[in-house]
């Protein structure tokens, strides 16, 4: 297959939808003739959203054509964000509730765990899955749009990112945006994007280029970091009824701090995916707040993935003192950390681990809770066999 004589390489986080415009744009033809004849496809059917899971074939034909290789290729689509961003891009509606628990609900942050109660998503009004936003988003950033060579990230599609990172100013509708520069007029005056705001969207973007997020606390893997901020979502929309004294006092600190109304003027809880808009900036407003609150300790968070927020303790030498007396629970404590350390880096650390750790387990639930455990800590999620491919056919 001849290669193009025109392919702009992609850009950071850039769509496919938002990539193919632009090369069709050069060419002076349809996108969809652009993926169809000249690509060597003619009886392609284009999909309708070119950024959610696209034909293998296409993406094939498409590396050949311009040089982009494949994986590039498929990480600008939705599907190729799983297991990172979504565990599953399509959620069986059978498995909607047990999706739900695992990624949001199995993750505390501020509050301890199994504190945050046992809210079922709306069977009538299906949960989508996390990120998945119920109301479309289409922004673009108003700098990056004046720049013809440059693009739309795909993430600004979903409730994640407020701004765009590199400008540091907020996204604006697309098609207001778009028409102001179709016309040769200034699109919307770029605002800049503040904190607390804009460091989350650094983690975000740090997460997907990088795979991995500086928290104040230590590094974390892209997957771990966005279950936290689901989890600690989710934590801030609950009501303060049901919580213990601390968790209600944790997030009545949170909100007084954001200067926002407490649970965004919520009353009766939803997902974060079903809410509109600017409930979900109100929300990831309080999040980062909650963020900067536990790494300058003014509160204390109780979750299992709280560690990763608070900043190392680091003891300033104050002179030669007695060596401690090293009881058997700190020497224990020492060699679970080195070997959680090990598996974090190491395949076959990890399977022994996981094995080690599920000996005792009956059922499923018990096992995948255990599973949960590694990845929350650190452990890459591939690390981590399923109880099938462990042979485990005895969990009920």
């Amino acid at each position: 297959m001849r290669r193009w004589p025109l392919h702009p390489q992609p850009g950071p986080l850039e769509s496919l939808s938002s990539w193919l415009n632009r090369l069709a744009d050069l060419y002076e033809m349809p996108v969809k003739e652009l993926l169809t004849r000249n690509l060597g496809l003619v009886d392609l059917a284009v999909p309708a959203d070119l950024d959610y899971d696209p034909p293998m074939a296409m993406l094939t034909a498409l590396a050949e054509r311009t040089g982009v290789e494949f994986a590039r290729l498929r990480a600008m689509t939705l599907a190729g964000w799983e297991p990172w961003l979504f565990d599953k891009l399509t959620v069986p509606i059978q498995d909607t509730q047990p999706m739900f628990d695992a990624y949001v609900r199995d993750n505390s942050v501020l509050l301890a765990p199994g504190e945050a109660g046992r809210n079922q998503v709306n069977r009538w009004k299906r949960w989508p899955g996390p990120w998945l936003g119920a109301w479309p988003l289409h922004r673009a950033c108003p700098l990056c749009a004046a720049d013809p060579g440059r693009g739309r990230a795909l993430v600004w599609r979903l409730p994640l990112m407020t701004g765009c990172v590199e400008h540091g100013c907020r996204l604006e509708d697309a098609t207001k945006v778009a028409l102001s520069v179709a016309v040769g007029r200034d699109g919307p005056c770029p605002v800049p994007l503040e904190d607390p705001l804009a460091t989350v969207d650094r983690y975000i973007y740090e997460g997907l280029t990088t795979g991995r997020v500086s928290l104040p606390g230590r590094s974390v893997h892209a997957g771990v970091w966005f279950r936290l901020l689901r989890s600690l979502l989710d934590e801030v929309s609950l009501s303060l009824s049901g919580r213990t004294s601390h968790g209600r006092a944790t997030l009545e600190q949170v909100w007084q701090a954001a200067s926002r109304e407490e649970r965004a003027g919520l009353t009766t809880w939803r997902p974060y995916e079903h809410l509109k808009p600017d409930l979900q900036e109100t929300m990831l407003h309080a999040a980062g707040t909650a963020l900067r609150l536990v790494a300058d300790g003014t509160i204390i968070a109780f979750g299992r993935l709280a560690s990763t927020l608070r900043p190392e303790h680091r003891h300033i030498y104050d002179g030669d003192r007695p060596a401690p007396h090293r009881n058997s629970w700190q020497e224990a404590m020492d060699q679970i950390e080195a070997a959680l350390a090990l598996a974090r880096t190491d395949r076959d650390a990890a399977r022994q681990l996981l094995v080690l750790l599920t000996l005792g387990c009956r059922t499923l639930d018990r096992f995948e809770e255990q599973r949960a455990f590694l990845f929350g800590v650190g452990v890459p999620v591939d690390f981590l066999p399923s109880a099938g491919e462990l042979g485990r056919v005895d969990l009920a």
